[in-house]
């Protein structure tokens, strides 16, 4: 009995510091994303591409800290009897609340930190990539006014033998555009 005890502390052990470790890495990629955030306002191209390849590091690091938590998970649900196929954090915390309730509420916190983390995380990437498309679309806007709009009717004639009126920007390239 005490042999098993030991064993279950082992296992709880590991995942609480197997769940620690995740959420560092997700506090680094936190802290990556508002680093690119910066970049991108900046139009520093090189702390951008230096962001986006830790980002891509971080990435991998987190998989592999993801796949370790599900498999101590897992251990952790068969010596405890419970039988799912994908065990989840969440079965964890509902079984433990009796049986051990400090651990259980310790996973409830790991958890929630989990999860404030990963929606920080995810609300900076949507403004990182909505910045990105403005600066697209701005671009985009900017090549139309310096190599005007090219419309291939605009010198041409039609069926009925009418010359085509072509497009505003038919007459060429313009240099100023009126934004608003």
């Amino acid at each position: 009995m005490e042999k098993n005890q030991e064993l279950n502390q082992n296992i709880t052990e590991r995942l609480h510091g197997s769940l620690q470790e995740l959420i560092g890495l997700h506090r680094q990629m936190y802290e990556t994303v508002k680093i690119e955030n910066e970049a991108l306002t900046n139009a520093d191209a090189k702390n951008t591409f230096e962001a986006a390849a830790s980002k891509e590091a971080l990435i991998h690091w987190i998989h592999q800290a993801e796949l370790s938590r599900q498999a101590i998970t897992q251990s952790l649900c068969l010596q405890e009897g419970l039988s799912s196929e994908r065990p989840s954090l969440r079965e964890l915390i509902l079984h433990f609340q009796v049986k051990s309730p400090d651990f259980s509420s310790q996973l409830q916190v790991d958890l929630n930190s989990l999860i404030v983390l990963v929606d920080r995380i995810k609300k900076q990437n949507e403004l990182n990539g909505k910045l990105v498309n403005e600066s697209l679309k701005h671009i985009h806007n900017m090549k139309k006014n310096i190599f005007g709009e090219t419309n291939p009717q605009a010198r041409t004639y039609n069926q009925a033998g009418q010359r085509n009126a072509g497009s505003s920007n038919a007459h060429g390239p313009r240099l100023i555009s009126k934004e608003v």
